[in-house]
């Protein structure tokens, strides 16, 4: 199941319209707990990478299903251990390399399942820009676009432009990837970004962008909740998991990747970056727009969901609600997203939980309403962005909402 990501432990919440609830307070304590409990899991269906914690104490595991790779050392393989489990009926090879105090292994180990890369999903996604360019090459009045486009950027003279042009969407449309990824070589990195960026602005749909006045009238008529990304941990310098999976080289598409590399060469390596990602996650103190946020829920009584796996808003004193589809199913029952007139994302750049889709599915005429510095993938023409960084926006809608109590 390549690219599952999987946060444990997962923690029943009590059974009730949480939505229509404030936020619960977290004590200092409550979080020093959680931190020793953290866990990463990245698998497909070849090897699993498991770095957790057990009483406080770091650990990682690397499993191989069947064989280890020919890329590796005899000297390499032999650091695994071979195991043998069940997958059902049938006893299956795992070959096994911890470091740490790592947790016994279950005697079962689940058959691998193309369909459980989405299993972190609620619903799909709410992305307009998934298959954005198969959309534009598809009509043909397209071309005149983007023969403009490539005579404002590309430095080529017009007939250059007319034969990239045709070639282009010809093979775009017969799904050839190797002559489009050929065809776009003519550019450079940095002109193909403002092609696509130009594209991305002509297609996508266009939410209204909203005033500051509008949204603190919002918050004082509507149920709002809230749903917070990446965007609103950055200044704190916390790293995103994909940014982890990249310090750590954790590549599942390639047989041998930097992970494995690390964890055979330099295992302690890998559990130092590790420790560096969750005393961040758990340490590093809150931003204004946590802080803000926080006061801005209990006031409101509006709870603040995260696809986060950092702490922060819990540093601010509050207890966010982080997703996964299994919670949110197990917790949140459809009805409710009707109660709820907008959703306020902050920071959110993409809905990679698919939980702006399910809210839509449920409530179609509820709103979207997005803070942040450039238009999302997931807003509709009927949803509203308030341009801008979080870390001013937030406190100072926190002050002018004050203001108008």
């Amino acid at each position: 199941m390549e690219g599952e990501k999987m946060f444990y432990p997962e923690k029943k919440e009590k059974t009730k319209n949480l939505l229509l609830e404030g936020p619960e307070s977290v004590s200092p304590e409550e979080e020093r707990k959680q931190e020793g409990e953290m866990s990463f899991s990245f698998s497909s269906d070849t090897r699993r990478y498991y770095l957790g914690h057990k009483d406080g104490k770091p650990f990682f595991m690397v499993e191989y299903f069947d064989s280890l790779p020919d890329e590796l050392s005899e000297e390499e393989k032999e650091k695994f251990t071979k195991e043998t489990r069940k997958q059902g009926e049938v006893d299956k090879t795992v070959y096994v390399l911890k470091h740490g105090e790592v947790p016994e292994s279950k005697e079962e180990i689940e058959k691998p399942d193309p369909s459980q890369s989405k299993k972190y999903r609620v619903a799909q996604s709410r992305d307009f820009e998934r298959g954005m360019i198969d959309s534009f090459v598809a009509d043909d009045a397209n071309k005149q676009v983007m023969s403009e486009i490539l005579l404002k950027h590309s430095g080529l003279n017009p007939e250059e432009i007319l034969q990239i042009v045709e070639q282009t969407f010809e093979a775009f449309r017969k799904q050839d990837r190797e002559t489009v990824r050929i065809l776009l070589s003519h550019f450079s990195k940095e002109v193909t970004e403002k092609i696509r960026a130009e594209i991305r602005e002509r297609i996508l749909p266009k939410p209204q962008e909203m005033e500051m006045a509008q949204l603190v009238e919002i918050l004082k008529d509507k149920k709002v909740l809230f749903y917070t990304g990446a965007g609103i941990s950055i200044a704190s310098g916390v790293h995103s998991i994909d940014q982890l999976q990249q310090t750590l080289g954790i590549e599942m598409s390639e047989k041998v990747d930097g992970l494995l590399k690390k964890a055979v060469a330099n295992p302690q390596g890998v559990i130092d970056s590790w420790e560096e990602f969750t005393k961040a996650a758990f340490e590093k103190p809150a931003t204004p727009a946590h802080q803000s946020l926080g006061r801005l829920a209990k006031k409101l009584k509006s709870q603040i969901f995260t696809e986060n796996v950092d702490h922060l808003q819990e540093r601010a004193g509050v207890k966010a609600i982080h997703l996964t589809s299994q919670r949110l199913k197990e917790n949140v029952q459809p009805e409710w997203l009707k109660n709820i007139d907008a959703v306020i994302t902050v920071g959110l750049s993409y809905d990679d939980r698919g939980f702006l889709g399910w809210y839509k599915e449920n409530n179609p005429n509820g709103k979207i309403i997005a803070i942040n510095l450039s238009q999302p993938s997931y807003l509709g023409n009927e949803d509203f962005i308030l341009k801008g960084d979080c870390q001013k926006i937030v406190p100072e809608l926190e002050k002018d909402f004050a203001a108008k109590e």
